[in-house]
């Protein structure tokens, strides 16, 4: 991935992201804006749409077809607000808020009808042909181990408790900030954090 002003490069090629390289990007149905927290864009030197994987986090103030994606597989869970439903093929589901995400594929008709205000979700896309993998939303203590070709761990409200494990160093993510990094990741949290843990391996 190409490494701007705003992404700090550790050693074993590890980087954490900062806030301030997060961009808004327009809907494809265009009804609202995602904020696109890491990719693999950049390392493409071609348009902002040719990732292959993508993790974002979007507000939802109301209800809205999801755009489609096809040969994209997604994953999505609630991070604020009081929840979220969606409609596929005629059943409502209620959308986790810990835990691991609901899976979906990127062409399927979906409906998103946000609970009350300031409703916001994550959103974890791989490219179908490329990557298979998973996401999962960590608001308990403990400890977790994540393996994977591309491992994405984004401190949603990161506290002084949680410490991340990886190829020998110990990293704390403060809240805004995103580790992108691979192989084997073992993550202690406490219950003051919340993190987005997302994972793909090649197919």
């Amino acid at each position: 991935m190409h490494i701007n002003e705003t992404r700090h490069r550790l050693p074993q090629l590890m980087q954490i992201l900062t806030p301030e390289s997060s961009r808004s990007m327009p809907w494809a149905n265009g009804l609202g804006s995602t904020l696109e927290i890491a990719t693999d864009a950049d390392s493409h030197h071609d348009q902002s749409d040719s990732w292959t994987w993508r993790l974002s986090v979007a507000d939802v103030p109301t209800r809205a077809d999801f755009s489609k994606f096809p040969g994209v597989d997604r994953w999505i869970a609630c991070l604020h607000g009081d929840g979220m439903r969606i409609e596929r093929s005629s059943v409502w589901t209620r959308l986790p808020k810990s835990g691991d995400a609901l899976s979906f594929a990127g062409e399927e008709i979906v409906i998103g009808d946000p609970i009350g205000s300031s409703v916001r979700d994550v959103n974890w896309f791989l490219r179908r042909n490329r990557w298979q993998g998973g996401m999962r939303v960590r608001r308990e203590t403990g400890s977790t181990i994540v393996e994977g070709e591309i491992i994405v761990i984004h401190g949603v409200s990161a506290s002084a408790g949680s410490t991340i494990h990886c190829e020998g160093q110990s990293i704390k993510i403060a809240t805004g900030h995103t580790l992108v990094t691979s192989a084997r990741v073992i993550i202690e949290s406490d219950r003051e954090s919340v993190l987005v843990i997302a994972w793909a391996s090649a197919r």
